[in-house]
């Protein structure tokens, strides 16, 4: 076996996560590997460390910690309660304004129709003071640049 795979099986022992029967493997096989074995010593004053630092979880702590917790949700359910109000308040101005695009959609389009008439009307008095100039009769334009500047307009009959 190489020298990696007896890492590997170093670190599951490590972790309580080797299999019984690979344990006695293990061990037999360190007796004839040196890096292996200076990684398991390694690994093992790792583990001693470890084990003299930790220490029990006090009792207070965990009290402060739950009643943290009741507050907590105390005060989730306030701005739940606020969370509510505040998405009605939403959905309401949002319906509001829905209502009102709606409105003066309509609106434009009244007035869309109302300036298209007025367009047909402006044509059409355009067409008719165009027949009404065609009709009258040639005019005769005669003038004099004196000083009054004064213009004749009389029709030819």
């Amino acid at each position: 076996m190489n020298n990696e795979d007896l890492i590997k099986l170093i670190d599951l022992y490590f972790d309580n996560e080797l299999e019984k029967g690979k344990e006695a493997f293990l061990f037999t096989s360190l007796g004839g590997n040196e890096e292996a074995r200076e990684h398991f010593k390694k690994m093992n004053s790792l583990n001693a460390a470890v084990a003299a630092t930790m220490q029990e979880f006090p009792q207070a702590l965990e009290e402060k910690i739950l009643g943290g917790i009741s507050i907590h949700n105390s005060n989730s359910e306030k701005s739940f309660t606020s969370q509510k109000v505040f998405t009605a308040i939403a959905y309401s101005f949002s319906i509001v304004l829905l209502a009102l695009s709606i409105f003066f959609y309509s609106k434009s389009e009244e007035y869309k129709v109302q300036f298209i008439d007025l367009t047909r009307e402006v044509k059409e008095q355009n067409q008719k003071i165009n027949m009404l100039i065609n009709a009258l009769p040639q005019v005769d334009v005669q003038g004099q640049y004196v000083q009054v500047k004064e213009v004749l307009v009389t029709p030819q009959s």
